[in-house]
């Protein structure tokens, strides 16, 4: 499977900073099967502005963005009654007068 241009600038990386690149190029590939070929081109882009060059590296920053959930929206609520009525003291300042 050939992973275009990016994939032989972080080869090149990779035999630069590493002693057996061939066995780190083996794991990458297999991380296609596991993760597809965009998202390993992309973090193939990233570790190789980073200078992160390793199969590693690549497992790690697909696993992250895997993690990575949508932020939550905001909550709406539908009936009055499920609003919340709070009391809240103020706050008593007069600690931070200096004396």
């Amino acid at each position: 499977m050939d992973l275009g241009p990016a994939a032989e600038t972080y080869y090149r990386g990779l035999q630069n900073k590493r002693l057996n690149a061939s066995l780190h190029v083996r794991k990458i590939m297999a991380l296609t099967s596991v993760y597809g070929r965009d998202d390993v081109l992309r973090a193939l882009a990233d570790a190789t502005a980073a200078g992160a060059f390793g199969s590693d590296y690549i497992a790690n920053l697909l696993e992250m963005r895997r993690r990575i959930t949508p932020e939550p929206g905001p909550l709406h609520l539908s009936r009055k009654s499920d609003l919340l009525d709070l009391e809240i003291p103020s706050p008593d300042l007069n600690l931070y007068d200096l004396e």
